[in-house]
């Protein structure tokens, strides 16, 4: 993958997010329970692109941010999961799985990925997890005696996108430090299908703020 087609779908894949941020401007007062949980994680993302962005743009690493991110992100995604999942997990589940997390998350940065090094290990852990409850929602759908309308449930849309996300990525997460180190054409190939991957999770995220489910609709 050539340069130019790298930072196109980079931009691109930045520049996305700004979609489903300016729906959920616009129709914060319809968006139930779950979808107003995903505008927080959305403005996250957001402030997060600037960020990176602006540090890469810079020439200053930004793999800081990322250890930052990746634990508010799995407590905000575990957030839209745990009023969906109560049935099957209770409150305290979600607690510990959060805290251990967040336990986790800095072990790794103090004794194994440092700030400056891209933190696969709790990338990989987070993939893993948020595929685990994405499964977990779907088996809890089949379990449901009432019919319910798919295409108007956000969790339906937001559980498929977090799906794909993490389960292409989860090897560029876990090798990406030892088999593509610095900018070659390998990692631009890696990291452009990233972004492609990107995009289409942003493209759930946009449907699960559009749709109108019923107001007492949860998932």
């Amino acid at each position: 993958m050539n340069k130019e087609l790298f930072l196109i779908l980079g931009n691109i894949s930045s520049l996305l997010i700004l979609v489903p941020v300016l729906f959920s401007i616009a129709k914060y007062k319809l968006l139930n329970k779950i979808q107003v949980r995903l505008c927080y994680l959305l403005i996250l993302v957001l402030i997060v692109e600037i960020i990176s962005n602006v540090l890469w743009h810079k020439k200053i690493n930004n793999l800081p941010v990322f250890h930052f991110y990746a634990i508010i992100e799995f407590i905000l995604i575990i957030n839209i999961y745990r009023t969906v999942l109560s049935k099957m997990f209770s409150k305290k589940f979600f607690f510990f799985l959060g805290l251990g997390f967040i336990a986790f998350g800095i072990i790794n940065t103090i004794f194994f990925q440092s700030l400056f090094t891209f933190n696969s290990n709790v990338t990989t852990t987070m993939g893993l997890i948020v595929i685990f409850l994405s499964l977990s929602y779907y088996y809890s759908l089949l379990k449901e005696v009432k019919y319910s309308a798919l295409e108007i449930n956000p969790m339906f849309w937001i559980s498929s996108g977090f799906l794909i996300y993490f389960s292409s990525n989860l090897i560029l997460f876990f090798i990406n430090n030892t088999l593509f180190k610095g900018v070659s054409e390998a990692s631009r190939i890696v990291w452009g299908l990233h972004a492609i991957v990107n995009m289409v999770l942003i493209i759930f995220y946009t449907i699960a703020i559009w749709v109108n489910p019923e107001k007492k609709q949860l998932h």
